[in-house]
């Protein structure tokens, strides 16, 4: 049985009013060429929802072709030392992400 948190939790989730949070990564290459990250979070009534891609500029790409992590993998946020953080699309855009 749900309790009343729990009941506007799930509503707000399934109508789209939910704030997002980021809690994984999950590294993958663009179409152009290039490697970005794509940001999810996995606590929802749909099971998981995407929040956005931000791009990995041209310096970085050797230091994760170098560190074994795998493309299209999905890792926990926590895994690289980070808190799950809320975040859309519009969220990360900006230049301090």
């Amino acid at each position: 049985m749900f309790n009343i948190g729990q009941a506007i939790d799930l509503v707000s989730d399934a109508t789209g009013n939910k704030e997002r949070t980021a809690r994984l990564i999950k590294f993958f290459e663009y179409k152009e060429g290039g490697l970005g990250i794509a940001f999810f979070d996995n606590q929802t009534v749909h099971g998981e929802y995407w929040l956005g891609n931000i791009p990995i500029s041209k310096e970085s790409e050797a230091i994760f072709k170098n560190s074994g992590f795998s493309l299209g993998t999905k890792y926990d946020i926590n895994f690289f030392g980070l808190q799950p953080f809320h975040a859309d699309k519009k969220v990360l855009k900006t230049p301090a992400v």
